[in-house]
């Protein structure tokens, strides 16, 4: 017997007082027992009702998200959110203050939170509370501070709810050395902290905003502007009355993020649904100067947050922002034409082949010498000019950048110099070659302030968004932007994956592609991989002067496999493999300089 149910629309209806007095995304949630009422969802509540008025329907069709929903997927003790049973007195105030971090003298830090306030306030009744916690808040924090709570708390008073995207991991990476295993996990904490609906530059200060420079993350709609240029984040949140500058990298996301998700997908509808919006950004919102690349009197975000950078100027870093624009226009113009080529537009995929070569051609003429040097000689630089194939193709001037690349990272101490732009790019452009494959290592193994593992050995349990936010003696970075939670700059996970794990693809992962690179002191890898066509799992060893690799391909899938040091593919079907070769190791550590007349101070880094 089927029952309906009838929804009247109208005065009938009344409204109670909530419990919960305000709850803003910055400044948390305001929860006041005294308003309570256990029964208000009942026909008859016992407490005071109030009319309520009748709104007209809305005017814009209601479109449900496709996206997964936001859900707890972790519970960790001991730290912040109220599930216990305290007794409070009547009209008691307890406060929760979240913060990142502690200062040197073991107070919460609050200042990087800037104006928002991530506070959560209960005030008592006089009942037990019991199992509370917000409901319309989150929260990026790793320290609680109480105010107001009776007694001394314990652990067993608090449980944080973990909460983000429920999203399904898919890959995971592990290796020898502990310090890089926890490197991993920091990247994969970040981005559960603010994969929340939209992937979140940072989950606690008075932003938290979609930046598509942190993730090249945009959807078409945000294109619907009648000059083409998209929001800087997504959704556009940023005040109308500011004025829309076209930025690369950030606005290059309209390209660049479907063709990630075409290349690990192998999902065609993913570029025909996208490809109005790349077309918009390419052709018509770039402001081009004469040779074709980007005008130089619009103000490019470029590397942000090198480490070079001022605590007070985030964007003033050593590698020319304009640079950084014009390489990455070269690429989304190559990007462009293969995109077309597989969706089956041969004549706009040959203007975008031709446009390609037109702006490599003009950025050589701007920024390379003959001998293969670079106007603006910096890692970020070199690595984006090699990353994106923006020398030469007689040899020789890619032979020479690599040496330079490789200078540099041995006079900067193999310490990092790159910020949002750079910093997925160096260690793939250094082992491109196999001279630089050890240099790559020994800056991802690097210890000291800037590189990957300083804030590991500082206690990081996420990615930071300086290199330096918290600096050497404990102290935090004095810069309006620091964020402990930001995971733009652990963009070497990837190399982890494709390099060190040797597991990669670009067809959607009916082929798998083989080539791990051991290098450095890491003896074992392992990458697992659950993808589309089932898992795949990846293991090397080096034992001795042998190199052994076991291999597992899912059914319907195929790999392609390159050992180290060779030469010849091996073409392989489903299935599971063992593959053992001799190896032998390269010197290491490398040396800091290749000659120098000065005491040079060996760093204990790799030792």
């Amino acid at each position: 017997m089927q029952q309906s149910i009838r929804h009247l629309r109208n005065e009938s209806w009344g409204c109670c007082p909530s419990a919960i007095i305000t709850s803003e995304l910055y400044d948390g949630e305001v929860y006041d027992m005294r308003e309570e009422q256990s029964d208000w969802t009942t026909a008859d509540p016992s407490g005071e009702v109030f009319p309520v008025k009748v709104l007209s329907p809305p005017s814009s069709a209601l479109i449900a998200t496709d996206a997964t929903p936001v859900r707890v997927t972790e519970m960790v003790k001991p730290t912040q959110v109220l599930i216990a049973s305290v007794c409070l007195p009547k009209d008691h105030k307890l406060s929760v203050v979240h913060a990142e971090v502690l200062d040197a003298d073991g107070d919460v830090v609050t200042r990087t939170l800037r104006h928002a306030k991530c506070i959560d306030t209960v005030i008592s009744s006089g009942e037990p509370l019991t199992m509370w916690q917000p409901k319309f808040t989150f929260h990026g924090f790793r320290y609680a501070q109480l105010e107001g709570w009776p007694g001394i708390p314990s652990v067993d008073d608090f449980t944080a709810l973990v909460i983000h995207t429920d999203m399904k991991r898919r890959g995971w990476f592990s290796c020898s050395d502990p310090l890089v295993n926890k490197l991993h996990e920091n990247v994969v904490w970040s981005m559960r902290g603010n994969f929340l609906s939209v992937p979140t530059d940072c989950s606690q200060r008075d932003e938290r905003l979609g930046w598509t420079g942190d993730i090249q993350d945009l959807s078409a709609e945000q294109l619907a502007t009648p000059h083409g240029i998209p929001g800087l984040v997504v959704p556009d949140a940023v005040p109308a009355e500011r004025s829309r500058m076209p930025q690369a990298l950030w606005h290059d996301a309209a390209i660049l993020t479907p063709w990630d998700l075409y290349v690990v997908s192998g999902d065609t509808d993913i570029l025909k649904r996208q490809y109005h919006s790349m077309t918009t950004w390419i052709d018509k919102a770039i402001r081009r100067g004469p040779d074709g690349l980007w005008d130089p009197q619009v103000w490019q975000l470029g590397d942000w947050l090198d480490p070079n950078a001022p605590p007070d100027d985030a964007g003033y870093g050593r590698t020319d922002g304009l640079l950084v624009a014009d390489a990455y226009l070269v690429q989304i113009t190559r990007t462009m034409a293969s995109i077309c080529a597989i969706l089956d537009l041969p004549e706009k995929a040959t203007m975008y082949e031709h446009a390609t070569a037109r702006l490599k051609a003009a950025f050589q003429h701007k920024y390379i010498t003959p001998y293969g040097n670079l106007a603006s000689n910096t890692q970020t630089a070199v690595s984006l000019a090699l990353l994106f194939s923006l020398f030469p193709d007689d040899g020789q001037a890619q032979e020479n950048a690599q040496r330079s690349l490789g200078g540099l990272a041995r006079a900067s101490k193999f310490r990092i110099g790159t910020g949002f732009a750079g910093t997925a790019a160096i260690c793939h452009a250094l082992s491109g070659n196999d001279r630089n494959l050890q240099l790559a290592y020994r800056m991802l193994l690097e210890r000291h302030c800037p590189s990957w593992l300083y804030p590991v050995t500082m206690g990081a349990t996420t990615i930071w968004e300086r290199w330096d936010s918290m600096m050497p003696d404990g102290r935090v970075n004095p810069g309006e932007m620091t964020s402990f939670n930001h995971y733009a700059l652990g963009g070497v996970a990837r190399w982890l994956h494709d390099t060190v794990g040797g597991v990669s693809t670009t067809d959607g992962w009916r082929t798998v592609l083989v080539s791990p690179k051991p290098g450095g002191s890491i003896d074992h890898a392992e990458i697992t991989f659950e993808g589309p066509y089932g898992l795949v799992k990846s293991r090397w060893s080096i034992v001795y002067d042998t190199f052994t690799l076991e291999l597992t391909i899912p059914p319907n899938a195929k790999a392609e496999v390159v050992l180290p040091r060779a030469k010849d593919i091996l073409f392989l079907g489903s299935g599971e493999y063992t593959f053992s070769c001799p190896y032998h190791a390269e010197p290491w550590p490398p040396k800091l300089t290749q000659e120098s007349w000065m005491p040079v101070k060996i760093c204990d880094c790799c030792v």
